[in-house]
């Protein structure tokens, strides 16, 4: 099904010359038989979207701005599931990374997971652009980053991520410099190996995020020290067909994408800047996410 889909991307640029020659060749005929002409402007309709999404929305990189009150102050940048690899290079990283700099007092920069895609480049050279990031740099690994599925790069990532001056968390915390503020970054759900526990570790009036990758994580929270939660896994989802993208979100809690108020705590869940499956993005396009936390 996905290569259908995939081959179809390519063929929508003659097909869609196909339709257009056709339409002006036969405006007349076509204009007179309502059902060849909703059938044609079908398959045009398709190939434009086709074209739009395979080589132009995933290649946009937005940023978008949410205030959340927390308790403490903070401007925050999220980036998550970057993917890089066969869809995704160190160019569209380098974009990325030119786009951050120009945020203006930002504090850190949060990675939530899912960095690599089947890379095949040395990955040391791969992410070489984080090193130019002006500001603190925290990442979390996780399914794609640690065989789940994927190579078994994850020590070489490792190693990578620190070479190029990224702070690699695993069931670890760091404080951002001078600011009174906890990341804790914890490691991947799917193999249980999320220590939650270690969030009890903080009290409720110390100024805590959580880093992690997937947002189903907090379904097992047990209080609500942590100030905010920020991840990605969701895609937004990535083709957001509607009435069809909810069933294909891979999570098992509701969540989508950007903010939720839960029990233990807001949750802020990134639509992610990278692909899987399809090198396409429909209705989601990649965003940097600019957190002004008060």
């Amino acid at each position: 099904m996905y290569s259908i889909i995939l081959y179809w991307s390519y063929l929508s640029f003659p097909f869609l010359a196909l339709v257009l020659f056709l339409i002006f060749k036969k405006r007349k005929q076509f204009s007179q038989n309502i059902l060849h002409t909703t059938i044609l402007f079908f398959f045009l309709f398709l190939s434009l979207l086709f074209i739009y999404s395979r080589f132009i929305e995933r290649n946009l990189i937005l940023t978008k701005t949410t205030k959340i009150e927390t308790g403490f102050s903070a401007k925050i940048v999220v980036i998550s599931d970057i993917h890089l690899g066969p869809y995704k290079n160190h160019k569209f990283l380098e974009r990325i990374v030119n786009k951050i700099n120009k945020i203006e007092d930002a504090d850190a920069v949060l990675i939530a997971g899912d960095l690599t895609y089947y890379p095949e480049e040395d990955l040391e050279t791969l992410f070489s652009p984080l090193k130019d990031i002006n500001i603190p740099v925290y990442a979390v690994l996780w399914n794609h980053d640690t065989e789940n599925p994927g190579p078994p790069i994850q020590k070489e990532l490792q190693r990578a991520l620190k070479n190029n001056n990224i702070v690699f968390l695993k069931n670890t915390s760091a404080e951002i410099d001078g600011r009174n503020i906890s990341i804790l970054g914890l490691r991947d759900k799917w193999t249980n190996d999320d220590d939650i526990s270690l969030i009890e570790k903080y009290k409720k009036e110390d100024n805590l995020i959580v880093l992690t990758h997937n947002p189903d994580t907090t379904l097992k929270y047990t209080n609500s020290i942590a100030d905010i939660t920020v991840s990605g896994h969701a895609h937004g989802w990535q083709i957001r067909l509607p009435f069809i993208y909810h069933s294909v979100i891979p999570c098992e809690g509701e969540f989508d994408q950007w903010l939720y108020e839960t029990d233990y705590g807001k949750v802020f869940v990134s639509a992610g800047v990278g692909e899987v499956w399809l090198p396409m993005r429909l209705g989601v396009p990649p965003t940097i996410e600019i957190l002004e936390l008060y």
